[in-house]
C-alpha cells in the first residue's frame, strides 16, 4: 500500500525493503534500478520501481481472497477490493478506456499519475485477467469502457481482426502486423466476460473478428505468430493458451459464435495430438527448468497451461506431456548457477500439485514438499515477503512472488484437506 503526501493510496506497491516494508528510496532505489537485465532476465523498462500494476500482483489478490474464505476474516478480501477498486477507478486512460497495466505500463505510487518511462505508454497484457467478476462487482463502467476500449484501441483493423499485442493506452494509437496469439485469447476472455454482464453485441462482434482473424493465420499463413511480425516472426501450428482462452469464453457466449470457439480450440487440440504421439515425443533435455528470464520460461510453466486445458478436455495427449514434464523435474536441485526467481520454483511446486492430481502418486506430493521447503529457504527465510530472486534481497512483484505464495497456499490446502470456495486459478500463460 503506498501514500502521497496526505493521501492514502491503496494499491500494492512493485517493490518494497524487506526489512522496513517500506518502497526503495534513495541509494537503496538507485542499486535495485541498476540491476542489469544480464543479471535476472528483466528488462529495465518493464520494471515498475516507485509504481503499481495489478496484473503483476493478480495471484497476491487471490491469496487475499482465498484466506478470508479460509479463515473467515474479511480484512484479507476488503483489502484486495480496495486496492482493485481504486485501480479501476483511478488509474484508466480517460481517452481510450485501456488501464494502466501489464507488460509495460503502471501507476505511480508517489506521483498518483501514470508511470513516466520507457514504453510506459504501452497497453500489452501481462497475464490473463482471472478477476473480471470481481473487478465488475466493484467499478462495472470502468470495466465496460475497458472492454470497449480493448476492440476500439488495440485492435488495428476492424474488418480483418489484425492488431498488435502493443497499443497505445493515453490516446488511440493501435497496431497491425503482430496478432499474437495468447493475447488474442486473453481480449476474447475479457469480451466474452463483459457480455455475459452486459448483453452488448459489440463485443460478440469484437470476439468473431478476432477469432477468425487468428484461424485464418493458421490456416493460411502456416500458424499462429508468437513472436516478431507476420512477415519476420517465428510461429507454430497450435497454441494451447488460446484453446484454454477461447473454451473459458465459449462458456459465456451464446449459440453458433461458441461453436466456433470450441472448434477453433479443438482445431489446437488436433495438432498437439498428432505432434505429440504415444509414448510422448518430449525433449530429454533439462534446460529451461529453472530460468524466466524475458523472452523464455520454465518447462514447468508450459505443463502447467497443459494442465488448464486437460482439465477442460480430458485428452490424453496433454496428460501425458504433463507428466512427462512432471518426471523432469523429480530429483532436480534447483540450478543456482544465475538468479532464480521465486515465481520459477513457484511454478515447479505447482507442476507436481498436478501431476498429483493427475495419478494420486505420494512421489509428487513429495517433490511438491521439497520445493516448497527449498523456496522458503531461498527467498523467505529471514521475512514472510519473498526475494526478488535468490540473490536480491529486496521484494519485487515482477519476478512473481506473487505464484510461489499461491502455490504454497495450493500445497497447503491439499496436505489439510481443504477445499476452497474460491478457487485458485494458474495465470501465468
Amino acid at each position: 500500500m503506498g501514500v502521497r503526501g496526505d493521501t492514502y493510496i491503496p494499491l500494492f506497491a512493485e517493490e518494497l525493503d524487506r526489512a522496513t516494508m517500506r518502497m526503495l528510496e534513495g541509494e537503496a532505489l538507485e542499486k535495485v534500478a541498476a540491476i542489469p537485465r544480464e543479471d535476472w532476465g528483466i528488462r529495465s523498462h518493464d520494471r515498475m520501481l516507485g509504481g503499481a500494476n495489478p496484473q503483476h500482483c493478480q495471484n497476491l489478490y487471490q491469496i487475499l481472497y482465498v484466506l478470508s474464505d479460509i479463515t473467515g476474516e474479511r480484512r484479507y478480501a476488503e483489502n484486495a477490493d480496495a486496492s482493485l477498486k481504486y485501480f479501476l477507478e483511478h488509474c484508466q486512460s480517460k481517452a481510450t478506456g485501456l488501464f494502466y497495466w501489464g507488460e509495460h505500463a503502471g501507476w505511480d505510487m508517489r506521483g498518483n499519475k501514470a508511470m513516466e518511462k520507457r514504453s510506459g505508454d504501452i497497453h500489452e497484457f501481462y497475464r490473463p485477467w482471472a478477476l473480471w467478476k470481481r473487478s465488475r462487482q466493484l467499478a462495472p463502467e470502468a470495466c465496460r469502457r475497458f472492454a470497449h476500449g480493448l476492440w476500439e484501441h488495440q485492435i488495428g483493423d476492424h474488418k480483418t481482426g489484425d492488431y498488435s499485442r502493443h497499443a497505445k493506452i493515453s490516446e488511440h494509437g493501435p497496431g497491425t502486423n503482430a496478432p499474437y496469439a495468447r493475447h488474442g485469447g486473453f481480449y476474447i476472455e475479457t469480451w466474452a466476460a463483459a457480455y455475459a454482464h452486459t448483453g452488448d453485441p459489440v463485443l460478440l462482434k469484437a470476439v468473431e473478428t478476432v477469432v477468425d482473424g487468428l484461424e485464418r493465420a493458421r490456416l493460411h499463413d502456416g500458424g499462429y505468430l508468437v513472436g516478431g511480425s507476420v512477415e519476420t516472426g517465428s510461429r507454430r501450428a497450435y497454441d494451447i493458451s488460446l484453446a484454454v482462452s477461447l473454451e473459458l469464453a465459449a462458456n459465456s457466449i451464446p449459440g453458433k459464435l461458441a461453436e466456433k470457439l470450441r472448434a477453433v480450440a479443438a482445431a489446437n487440440d488436433d495438432v498437439f495430438d498428432a505432434l505429440h504421439p504415444a509414448p510422448g515425443a518430449v525433449s530429454k533435455s533439462d534446460a529451461n527448468l529453472w530460468t524466466n528470464a524475458y523472452g523464455s520460461g520454465p518447462r514447468a510453466g508450459h505443463a502447467n497451461t497443459l494442465m488448464l486445458r486437460y482439465r477442460q478436455t480430458q485428452k490424453d495427449a496433454y496428460r501425458r506431456v504433463i507428466l512427462a514434464e512432471a518426471d523432469m523435474y523429480l530429483g532436480q536441485q534447483i540450478n543456482l548457477t544465475s538468479p532464480v526467481w521465486p515465481g520459477t520454483v513457484g511454478e515447479a511446486v505447482w507442476l507436481m500439485l498436478n501431476a498429483y492430481e493427475l495419478t494420486g502418486e505420494e512421489k509428487y506430493l513429495d517433490a511438491a514438499e521439497r520445493f516448497a521447503q527449498e523456496s522458503a529457504d531461498l527467498f523467505l527465510s529471514d521475512n514472510p515477503l519473498p526475494k526478488a530472486s535468490h540473490a536480491h534481497n529486496h521484494y519485487e512483484a515482477v519476478t512473481n512472488g506473487d505464484t510461489l505464495m499461491m502455490a504454497l497456499l495450493r500445497l497447503w490446502a491439499i496436505k489439510n484437506n481443504i477445499e476452497t470456495k474460491t478457487p485458485l486459478t494458474y495465470t501465468d500463460r
